[in-house]
């Protein structure tokens, strides 16, 4: 029995709700990300810094706290929702990863070499550099920069769109698309990531209820 169209109307609403809660949670996580990374960048400079010859320490020491102290400021920033942190985190995030991805090759020749320590620790680098990297589309995310630079519903409210339709999230790409929910259908698809609108459990539970 096809599912009625003001359940499916309910339904995308509450995804849209949920996706805006995630949303809070990637967010987060990014933020986290961003300090302990800048944190284990500090160390490792600083443990570098004082392998230097004495005349130096001071010199390179001051350029790492100022350095490091502008990245902890970034990560205030993008933690607290600053519009202005937003283009920096994206520039904090990248150099992370070059770091990361740098540390990981040298820890890697090390490995190479027998030290079985600096081997373990390359490949943990790696992992992290490559989670960054794919977690690094978020940033383009449309539903994600509308929620971080106002109020997401506020947005879905006031977007300028057609008779008829409304501004929804794809469950599974976060991909922010103007739809008909009163035309919608389980057959609809995401024109992004090609997955289903309505998802299998949704459909079958309000068949069940109509039953």
């Amino acid at each position: 029995m096809p599912v009625p169209k003001t359940e499916l109307l309910l339904s995308l609403r509450r995804v849209v709700g949920e996706d805006i809660s995630a949303i809070r949670q990637v967010h987060r996580s990014m933020s986290s990300t961003l300090l302990w990374l800048t944190l284990l960048f500090f160390f490792i400079s600083i443990t570098y810094i004082f392998n230097l010859g004495s005349g130096l320490v001071s010199i390179f020491g001051i350029m790492c706290i100022l350095f490091i102290s502008g990245l902890f400021y970034i990560y205030w920033g993008f933690n607290n929702k600053r519009i202005w942190a937003y283009r920096l985190a994206i520039g904090h995030w990248l150099f992370l990863i070059l770091v990361c991805s740098f540390i990981a090759i040298l820890d890697l020749i090390s490995g190479i070499g027998g030290d079985i320590i600096s081997l373990i620790m390359s490949g943990m680098l790696f992992f992290i550099s490559i989670g960054m990297v794919k977690r690094f589309k978020t940033f383009t995310n449309p539903l994600f920069i509308a929620w971080y630079f106002s109020d997401s519903q506020h947005l879905l409210a006031s977007a300028q769109l057609n008779d008829g339709e409304m501004m929804g999230a794809c469950p599974h790409c976060w991909s922010i698309l103007a739809i008909k929910p009163l035309e919608l259908n389980t057959e609809d698809k995401c024109p992004q990531c090609g997955g289903m609108l309505v998802s299998e459990d949704t459909a079958k539970q309000f068949s069940d209820d109509e039953e």
